[in-house]
């Protein structure tokens, strides 16, 4: 049991002995921007960039109606994002108009 004890004291001391280092990292350019959009909720759409990229709201395909109100108030509500409680519906308008639900299909 000593032996173990030493062991494991000679290994933390070993790890507390070694500096961490901080690394470089490069990420690539935004190039995407956020689609265009009328009314106040565009600029508070910003505010998701946080957190997101311009490409992960792109890359969301079509969505039903009530997807993004449930998105941006899970964000809120769920993940803390700091978002004013007046931009939300304006934001969600927003994304409601610049990422739009799928149209619906023709019936035969």
């Amino acid at each position: 049991m000593i032996r173990f004890a030493r062991l494991a004291l000679a290994l933390a001391a070993a790890g507390a002995a070694v500096p961490a280092l901080a690394l470089d990292i490069q990420l690539p350019q935004e190039t995407a921007t956020l689609h265009p959009g009328t009314g106040p909720g565009a600029q508070g759409a910003t505010l998701c960039l946080m957190c997101h990229s311009v490409d992960y709201l792109s890359s969301q395909p079509p969505m039903p109606p009530g997807f993004w109100e449930a998105e941006v108030k899970k964000m809120v509500g769920t993940y803390g994002a700091p978002i004013p409680a007046d931009q939300v519906p304006l934001i969600v308008e927003y994304l409601n108009q610049a990422y739009p639900p799928p149209a619906p299909r023709a019936k035969p």
